[in-house]
């Protein structure tokens, strides 16, 4: 088979993601190939790219295929191991693209500290039909530092693949601060397959089950649509049952999304819930907290209003569930989070959706006596469903210090139009 081109390999790229691909640093330029993603993670990737061929050699098995990895410096004439320069900004794939099947391959770069000149990377044939069939596919090897997981996919699956080849290495990083060191460590044939196994299942854990559910349901349904994690796996990782995987399959679940840490809430919940002075302030400083501080402080919000409610909406008294277990109920910010009002629980309300909207939109408010205010617009749809509750007592938590400050109220009903 005839090797292709680099512009043949960059321009496979830009064809098979399309308009996801914003920029990109030139067709047939020196590798890597870089190119800039509209949106979702990576945002930027920098290819290695190789044209993926039948070994049919005596030495190999005839049912593989491989890529010969020649990095830039080998080209140069070097022949001694060289990687792909690091990058923080680019996200780095090596792989190849076989144009008779039209399929690429990749291989898990992160596990390669470095490549020995013309380095051979092979990928079974079964796993290239699969790709086929399927779209994506998946393929345990003994390669790198712990043995890797080969990603084969269709041109039409690229963009898919790229994700997959991210959060699978992310995921790696991420269990690496949980787990006891030497987790990916081997010793056999048997221990790199649970290791590929394993972080399979984690792949699944956080895609394909409802973060709605408790971890341990979430952790059941995806050894369903994956890999049992069985005791010996356990075992092979530093733990010793699953509570205990649990517990990592949170915090791993915590760093992908970007929510705060129970530990992080925690840590914010004294300066949501402390007592305010007679004239609070209704704003946040911008500069008082940086990002990871500011999800926390917006979570412990949400659980310290919820709680002082009870989880029931302070209008209807409704504590709806969904089928999942999760209240309904929602933290309402009186003097509006859009205005940089404070996360603290005299400046919010627990709302069912409805009165939610309802207090944001303006149709009701509150008088300092805890009182419902509606608003007289007669002429409106929603007045004759809202109108009942005008002189209606709130639920209020039995606590007072956690009740609605008057000056929060007082706010909200002044740009509502209630005191004109």
């Amino acid at each position: 088979m005839t090797s292709l081109s680099k512009s043949q390999l960059h321009s496979l790229v830009l064809e098979s993601i399309g308009d996801d691909v914003v920029s990109n640093n030139g067709v047939g330029s020196d590798p890597p190939f870089e190119i800039t993603l509209k949106e979702g993670r990576p945002p930027q990737c920098r290819f290695f790219l190789y044209t993926l061929t039948s070994t049919g050699s005596e030495e190999r098995s005839e049912d593989e295929y491989r890529i010969i990895v020649r990095l830039p410096n080998h080209d140069n004439g070097d022949v001694s191991s060289a990687a792909p320069t690091p990058s923080e900004e680019f996200f780095t794939l090596v792989g190849g693209f076989n144009p008779e099947r039209e399929v690429f391959a990749f291989w898990d770069n992160d596990l390669y500290e470095s490549y020995t000149w013309a380095r051979h990377l092979q990928v079974k044939e079964g796993t290239l039909d699969e790709a086929e069939a399927k779209g994506v596919s998946f393929q345990h090897r003994n390669g790198g530092s712990g043995g890797e997981t080969v990603i084969a996919a269709r041109k039409e699956s690229l963009r898919r693949a790229i994700r997959i080849r991210f959060r699978m290495e992310y995921v790696r990083d991420s269990l690496s601060e949980y787990l006891s060191d030497g987790w990916r460590s081997i010793s056999s044939d048997e221990d790199s397959k649970r290791i590929h196994r394993f972080e399979l299942f984690v792949d699944h854990f956080l895609t394909q089950t409802d973060q709605r559910h408790k971890v341990s349901e979430r952790r059941n349904r995806a050894e369903e649509l994956s890999y049992e994690v069985e005791l010996d796996t356990l075992n092979k990782i530093g733990l010793s049952n699953k509570s205990g995987l649990d517990e990592v399959l949170a915090n791993v679940a915590y760093d992908w999304s970007g929510d705060p840490t129970p530990e992080e809430i925690e840590s914010e919940r004294d300066s949501v819930e402390e007592p305010v002075q007679s004239e609070p302030k209704l704003t946040e400083e911008e500069e008082e907290f940086n990002e990871t501080q500011r999800r926390a402080r917006s979570s412990a919000f949400t659980e310290s209003v919820r709680g002082a409610y009870d989880e029931r909406c302070a209008v209807c008294g409704s504590q709806r569930v969904s089928p999942a277990g999760n209240p309904e109920v929602e933290a309402a910010h009186i003097y509006p989070v859009s205005m940089n009002g404070r996360d603290h629980v005299q400046n919010g309300i627990a709302l069912c959706k409805l009165h939610h909207w309802a207090f944001d939109s303006g149709w009701i408010s509150f008088s300092d006596d805890y009182e419902i205010l509606v608003k007289d617009e007669q002429g409106l749809n929603g007045y004759d469903d809202f109108s009942p509750l005008e002189g209606e007592r709130l639920h209020l938590p039995e606590d007072e210090e956690k009740r609605p400050h008057p000056k929060f109220l007082a706010e909200h009903r002044q740009l509502n139009g209630f005191d004109s």
